[in-house]
This record gives structure tokens, sequence and C-alpha cells, in this order.
């Protein structure tokens, strides 16, 4: 082969029967290299090592460690990004990743996945694994785990809640400064929303959202989660800094695209959307196209009868900030 690997070893990365997460870093450097050199795109080589993560994270939630163990657990000591959570989705609901689009279309004998396979991996244990990590409290240092555990249970579809922390629930019934509980009000909010029910999400924005340190806990955490900010974190202690700097030219593009009635989150992506352009008016005449989609979506969502009263007044705003710098939506100009 031109990568200098034979076949029957790459088809043990595949299987899981080798992981690939068990070579040195030397060789994975190596093997990066060998597939940029044979032109293989780009993207995909830097999603290797986003990809080994995930699989790692799968590995750990399928194999609990003991409670005294959890604070060395792969959910509790980075924070999630958009890349990893969407190959997390892809395994767990066959959800394919925006990555996936990318791949080549290879001819092979006989039946193959169109997902990952989990192979040796008990999936109603996993899942078990996965709701039970979501509801521990054992230590102040499992918080960021709870916290991701619970988004991850949402995203899979689990039909069981996970259960909100006293600390967490404050942020669902009245104004609160930010603390670490706050994302895990937030994720507890976006699981729920994800299994249908928008309520608890449309509390969380209506009261935890009323703060400026929350906001801007808001808008530092969708700018690391789709790429403005490009340092990975370990904890969430970023998340309310104010002297952080990014853009926001992933980050509009990114919400804009998901302002349809049938997204589950579409109310949080409606607010951090009106927090963005309040800070960031100059993206609006950065990014026409987008801004032009924007217009269109803002139509549509406003005339759904899917969306809560807070989200139509976010959509209004939004028109406004468009109106100021000459983008007018159709009523605007009827």
């Amino acid at each position: 082969m031109a990568m200098e690997v034979d076949s029957t070893t790459v088809g043990s990365w595949e299987t899981g029967r080798r992981p690939l997460a068990a070579v040195s870093m030397k060789q994975l450097r190596h093997i990066s290299r060998q597939l940029l050199r044979i032109g293989v795109d780009s993207e995909l080589v830097a999603t290797i090592p986003v990809a080994i993560e995930a699989d790692l994270i799968i590995t750990a939630i399928a194999n609990p460690e003991p409670s005294a163990k959890l604070d060395q657990h792969p959910l509790a000591g980075c924070v999630m990004d958009l890349r990893i959570s969407e190959l997390l989705t892809w395994a767990l609901t066959g959800v394919p990743p925006r990555i996936a689009a990318r791949l080549p279309q290879l001819r092979r004998r006989g039946p193959s996945p169109t997902r990952p396979e989990l192979g040796w991996i008990n999936r109603r244990q996993l899942d078990a694994n996965l709701l039970d990590l979501s509801e521990n409290r054992h230590a102040r240092s499992t918080l960021l785990l709870r916290s991701q555990a619970t988004f991850l249970a949402g995203l899979a579809g689990l039909t069981t809640k996970a259960q909100l922390s006293h600390q967490a629930s404050r942020y669902l019934l009245g104004t609160e400064p930010w603390s670490p509980s706050w994302l895990d009000a937030c994720s507890y909010a976006v699981s729920c929303a994800y299994r249908g029910d928008p309520e608890p999400l449309r509390r969380f924005l209506s009261h935890a959202q009323q703060r400026a340190d929350c906001e801007t806990a808001a808008l530092n955490y969708t700018a690391y989660w789709v790429g403005d900010l490009t340092d990975r974190e370990g904890n969430d202690a970023f998340m309310p800094q104010r002297q952080l700097r990014w853009r926001g030219s992933h980050m509009y593009p990114h919400l804009v695209e998901r302002l349809h009635p049938d997204h589950p989150i579409v109310d949080l992506n409606t607010h951090n959307l009106a927090l963005l352009l309040r800070a960031q008016r100059g993206l609006v005449i950065d990014d026409e196209a987008t801004t032009l989609l924007l217009l269109e979506r803002i139509d549509r969502l406003g005339d759904s009868g899917q969306v809560s009263a807070q989200t139509k007044k976010e959509l209004a705003s939004l028109a406004t900030i468009l109106a100021d710098l000459g983008y007018r939506n159709r009523k605007a100009t009827s």
C-alpha cells in the first residue's frame, strides 16, 4: 500500500480489534503525514485525533471507573466541542457528522457499515452507564462529567431523563450568577429539548440568561463549541471570562443554519444568535450570504407557531439589527 501499512492492519483499526488509539504518537503522526502525501482530504486527516478521543469516550462509558476515579474519566477532563459531539452522535444514533460528506465512496465486497460499530460493547449497558454518569453526584470534580453525560444522554434519545441537581435547578427558577452549575442546568435543559420537551430550556433562557456573566458564558461556550475559540479546555472556567477574544465567523453561520422550527434547540440557537449580533454586528456585513439566509429564516420561524414568546421577541430584535444595517425582510418592505 502507498501508506506502507498492510490491509490487515487497516482492517483491524476499522473493526477495533487493534484500536488506532493504541498506536504510539510517533506512529500516528507518521500515518497522518502519509495520508496527506497520498492526497487524502486534509480535514479528514485532522479529524483522526478527534475520532480517537470520541472512541476513548465511548470506551470509558462502556467500562465505568470506580467512583473514586471518576475525575479521570475523559468527560471529566475535557470540554467537548461540536466535532467530538458529532462523532459520538454518529456512533450512538447513526446520524452522520458533516465531515462524513467528505468521505470518498468506496466499493467493498459484501455489506459494509454505514456508521461506527460498537463491536463488543453492549448497547443497553452503555445506555445504562451513560444515565448513571449523568446522575452522579459524588464529588465536585465530577460536575463537568455529569453535565456532559447528561447532554449525550439527550442526544442518544434515552427515554429516562437525567436528574437535575439542586444547585442547577436554581437556574430554571430564577436569576443566578454564573457558577459551574450553569453548565449542568444548560445540559439538562438541552437534553430535555432533544427528548421533545422544550419547556425546561425555555425556562433556562428566561431566567439563567438574564445576567451579563451568564450571557458571556453562553457566547464563549458557543464560540468554543464551533471552533471560534480553538484552544482545548479542560474545564468550564473559561466560560464567564470577558477578556476572551473571538470574531464569531464560525458561530454566525452555525446558528443561522439551525434556525428552523424542527430543530430541538431552536430557542437556544435564536437566543445565542441575538447575543452574538448584539456583540458583533459587523458579521452581518462581512458574511452577506449568511445574512440573506437569516432574513429568510426570521420570516419562516416567526410564522411557524413552534417557538416561545421570548424567541419571537428575539427574532424581532434580529430583524431590527439587520434593518439598521440595510437588510430588510419581506414584511418590512411590503
